[in-house]
C-alpha cells in the first residue's frame, strides 16, 4: 500500500530525456512534446565525445549553433534545458572509435582495474554483458579524470545558457572495478592498509572474521565517500562560474543498493544539499516499494523526481504511475524517453 500523503502534489517537474541520437530533431522535439514538459534533458555528452563544439574532448557535432537556438527557443517557452552528461561510461559495445583525442587511445590509465590489476579496457563487450556492466568507465578517483570532466563542465555551462547540469553514470559499473592505483593509495594513506590484500589469508588470520568484515565496511564506506568528495567538486565548480545552474542526477531508484553495488551514495547527496535534485531511474512496473522507502528516508523529498520508463511499460500503467508520483511530495516525473514518445503519442495524451 501507497505510504499515505495528505498534500496532494501538482507535480511541478514535468521532463523528458532526449538522447543524443535523437537530437538531429531539433526544433521538431518542440512539436513533439506540444508543451506537455517543462524539463529537458539534452544529452550533448555521451561515449567521452561532444554533441557541441568543444575544445577538449572529440567532437560529433562541430556546429553548435543549433544548440544556442534549441536552448533559446526552450526558454521563450518557458521550458529548462539541462545538459545530460554521461560522466564516467566514456565507451559502449561498439568498436571503438580511433580519434586520438579520445581518453581511450591517449590515457588508457584513467580506466578502471579490477582486483587483479586488470584494465576494464581488456574485457570484451560480451564479457563485459555477461557481468551487466553497460561498457568501458573511467576511475572516479583518478584526479587527471576529474580535471578533464570538471573542465568539460566548465565549457558546457559557460558556452551555453544552460538551466542545469545532469549527470548520468555518476557511479560505478561493478563493485568489484574499484582497485586503481589512485584509490588504493588514497586508502593506504589514511588506513595504512591496501584495499587489493583486505581478502587474504594473512589478513584474516590476523584481524580474523569480525576484524575482516570491519576493514571491508571501511573501505566500502570510503569509496562512497571518495565518489561524494567528486560530486562536492562538481557542484562548487558549478556555484563558482553559474549560482544559479542546477545540478541533478539520474540515480539507481534503491538507494541502498545503490551504495552498496555501484557506490553511488545518493541518499546522503540529497539529504546534505550536494545535489538539487535526483532523478530515480525507476523503470519497473511496481514502484510503490521505491516510493515509500524513499518518503521513509529522504530529508527533501521535493529533491526526487521519479524516471518513469515509457520504453517498457504501456500508458495504462505510466498513467496510473504519475497519479502515485502526484499524491507523493515528490517534486514530479521524467520520461525515458523523447525516442519512444516520438513513436506513441499516447504517451504525450494521458499527462494533464
Amino acid at each position: 500500500m501507497l505510504l499515505c500523503i495528505l498534500i496532494f502534489n501538482a507535480t511541478h517537474l514535468r521532463g523528458i530525456w532526449i538522447p543524443r541520437w535523437s537530437i538531429n530533431d531539433n526544433q521538431k522535439i518542440f512539436e513533439i512534446i506540444d508543451d506537455k514538459f517543462n524539463h529537458i534533458f539534452l544529452q550533448i555528452f555521451g561515449n567521452g565525445e561532444a554533441y557541441y563544439s568543444s575544445k577538449i574532448a572529440p567532437v560529433r557535432i562541430k556546429d553548435d549553433r543549433w544548440l544556442k537556438e534549441f536552448i533559446d527557443y526552450a526558454h521563450s517557452r518557458g521550458i529548462k534545458v539541462s545538459a545530460w552528461i554521461n560522466i564516467f561510461y566514456f565507451w559502449g559495445y561498439g568498436p571503438r572509435t580511433g580519434d586520438l583525442r579520445h581518453p581511450i587511445n591517449f590515457a588508457q590509465d584513467w580506466f578502471l582495474l579490477d582486483r587483479n590489476g586488470k584494465s576494464i579496457l581488456r574485457y570484451t563487450p560480451d564479457e563485459l554483458m555477461k557481468m551487466n556492466i553497460e561498457g568501458y568507465f573511467l576511475a572516479p578517483a583518478n584526479p587527471s579524470v576529474r580535471i578533464y570532466l570538471l573542465k568539460i563542465i566548465e565549457e558546457i555551462i559557460t558556452q551555453y545558457d544552460f538551466d542545469g547540469v545532469h549527470l548520468d553514470y555518476v557511479r560505478y559499473p561493478h563493485e568489484d572495478f574499484v582497485y586503481d592505483i589512485y584509490l588504493r593509495t588514497k586508502f593506504q594513506r589514511q588506513y595504512f592498509y591496501d584495499p587489493l590484500f583486505i581478502y587474504t589469508d594473512s589478513l584474516k588470520m590476523r584481524f580474523g572474521l569480525t576484524g575482516i568484515c570491519d576493514l571491508e565496511r571501511i573501505w566500502k564506506n570510503f569509496i562512497n565517500a571518495d565518489l561524494t568528495e567528486f560530486i562536492i567538486q562538481i557542484r562548487d565548480k558549478i556555484r563558482s562560474l553559474r549560482p544559479g545552474c542546477l545540478l541533478s542526477a539520474a540515480v539507481k531508484p534503491d538507494f541502498s543498493s545503490a551504495r552498496k553495488e555501484f557506490y553511488q551514495d545518493w541518499l546522503n547527496w540529497v539529504n546534505n544539499g550536494y545535489v538539487d535534485f535526483v532523478c530515480l531511474m525507476a523503470y519497473t512496473k511496481d514502484i510503490e516499494g521505491i516510493i515509500n522507502k524513499t518518503l521513509k528516508n529522504v530529508k527533501y523529498p521535493e529533491k526526487i523526481t521519479l524516471g518513469l520508463g515509457i520504453y517498457n511499460l504501456s500508458p495504462e500503467v505510466i498513467r496510473n504511475q504519475i497519479y502515485m508520483v502526484k499524491r507523493t511530495p515528490f517534486s514530479g516525473f521524467v520520461y525515458f524517453s523523447y525516442t519512444q514518445l516520438k513513436k506513441n503519442r499516447k504517451y504525450l495524451d494521458i499527462i494533464d
